[in-house]
């Protein structure tokens, strides 16, 4: 398995995964979410297709932009490069809906986490009562997998395994801890 993308930022008035990534690196994602996972993208097919897109709009675009973009998307953890001959070639690490899921997880557990009575509150107002009850199966499995995480912390064991499926369907995110640690740094 691969390990979780680092991204630490939600921007709640932007729309769809620009809301967790720049428009330049969304844009850059979805080009290669499009092309088969197996085939791998060059940095310069990428160029092509938002070069092509923004000439359209009188907007350019540097092929250096496009491939800084991408190595920093490779250390966010979101491409895999590997080389073939002179070139790179990139491979997204999860899927769109996996993109997607793992943070809509990671969203969900940290509302639960720093704010569970309006949260649980908003949860018993859904229209929805099947729902409602995923969600609430959803905070009682994060409850558990904390509560075991702070329990094997002071035993010196990591306890990765409990990061199995959650009972939404919602992958939870990995080690919190290092998330928490990298947020308070800013």
């Amino acid at each position: 398995m691969t390990q979780a993308p680092e991204i630490t930022v939600f921007r709640t008035d932007r729309p769809g995964i620009r809301k967790m990534l720049g428009d330049l690196e969304a844009d850059i994602m979805e080009v290669v979410w499009s092309r088969p996972p197996e085939q791998g993208t060059t940095v310069r097919d990428v160029f092509e297709v938002l070069y092509d897109r923004r000439r359209q709009t009188k907007d350019t675009i540097a092929y250096t932009t496009v491939m800084n973009t991408m190595v920093r998307l490779e250390r966010k953890k979101l491409l895999r490069a590997e080389k073939a001959d002179q070139a790179y070639v990139y491979s997204p690490t999860l899927s769109h809906d996996e993109f997607v899921s793992h943070f809509v997880g990671r969203i969900l557990e940290d509302l639960l986490v720093s704010f569970s009575g309006p949260t649980i509150e908003r949860f018993d107002a859904l229209a929805d009562p099947d729902a409602a009850a995923r969600a609430r199966a959803l905070l009682a499995g994060i409850t558990r997998r904390r509560a075991a995480e702070e329990s094997s912390a002071g035993s010196g064991e990591a306890r990765s395994d409990l990061a199995g499926a959650s009972p939404a369907g919602i992958d939870p995110p990995g080690d919190r801890r290092a998330y928490s640690r990298k947020k308070t740094r800013s």
